[in-house]
């Protein structure tokens, strides 16, 4: 089950991934503290189910609800809250909402009505999906399991100190078609080629993986500012804007850069990698602080 977290304090979604990451056969997909960002990722990523909190930095859980569900997403929509008032839950009931919490003394039962939901799709198979290489075969960088795995460390360790980590995402528009052109084996010296680019950017503490066909990650685990990630994107961009050489024949790829940075933008280690992510693709995400549009 890929659920998606919406919630404004920073601190309680780290207690809701956290529990949630530890029930079998669930991944929390993404997150967002306002309404703006939160219904754009989720149109974007289509999850099984959201979270949602009633109070948001900006906008409302309301503002989400009613924006999913005029959008047609179809998934769960489980609403929180601290002010577990009838009138309240009537209302985000009607507005399309399968369920309603409360944050002080529902959470239990949140995670309860969660696991046999898992065990009724565990029933049915609906669960299985391909599980990613630890290391990716053409280039030895890590693949998407190892990636995830790797950051969460890193996260845990700098939250003790309150330090800043950056997650880069790197998608190459043309590495799928060249593949599928000429075969993996073919064109394993430009993958090869962008793994070293990549790595003459990162430091000897940095994560550097492959986890799709066109996308590149790199994890800075000791960021010093936004300003530095930013400059770090550039520099990855100039790396890669150089033609690459197959068999003798110039090959350019176009490459496009998204960062997100702990705990700025997310607390979690996949929120953090489809945030980044999401801004590579182009996908239109607001910023902070952004109005809500109806």
């Amino acid at each position: 089950m890929d659920i998606f977290l919406v919630e404004d304090s920073s601190a309680i979604r780290r207690l809701l991934a956290r529990r949630l990451e530890d029930m079998p056969g669930v991944r929390v997909v993404g997150e967002a503290d306002s309404a703006p960002q939160a219904i754009a990722l989720i149109d974007w990523l289509q999850p099984d189910t959201v979270l949602l909190d009633m109070t948001l930095l900006v906008g409302t859980g309301v503002d989400v609800l009613r924006a999913l569900r005029r959008k047609g997403f179809q998934g769960r929509i489980l609403m929180l809250t601290h002010h577990a008032m009838d009138a309240y839950k009537d209302m985000c009931m009607q507005a399309g909402a399968d369920g309603f919490y409360d944050k002080g003394s529902g959470l239990e039962t949140l995670f309860g009505d969660l696991d046999e939901l898992l065990q009724s799709e565990r029933a049915t198979g609906r669960q299985s999906r391909p599980s990613p290489l630890l290391r990716d075969s053409a280039t030895g960088l890590l693949g998407q399991v190892a990636l995830l795995e790797r950051l969460d460390q890193v996260l845990r360790m700098v939250n003790a100190e309150a330090g800043k980590v950056a997650v880069t995402v790197v998608v190459l528009k043309g590495l799928e078609a060249l593949l599928r052109s000429q075969g993996v084996q073919a064109a394993a010296p430009v993958l090869v080629e962008i793994g070293r680019r990549l790595s003459g950017c990162a430091g000897p503490a940095d994560l550097l993986a492959r986890h799709a066909n066109e996308q590149f990650a790199l994890v800075v685990s000791r960021a010093g500012s936004a300003q530095d990630a930013e400059a770090m994107g550039e520099r990855i961009r100039e790396a890669l804007s150089r033609p690459f050489d197959l068999g003798g024949h110039e090959v350019r790829l176009d490459s496009h850069v998204g960062m997100a940075l702990y705990p700025r933008d997310a607390i979690s280690a996949r929120g953090l990698l489809v945030l980044a992510e999401a801004r590579a693709h182009g996908t239109r995400l607001p910023e902070r602080g952004s109005a809500v549009v109806h």
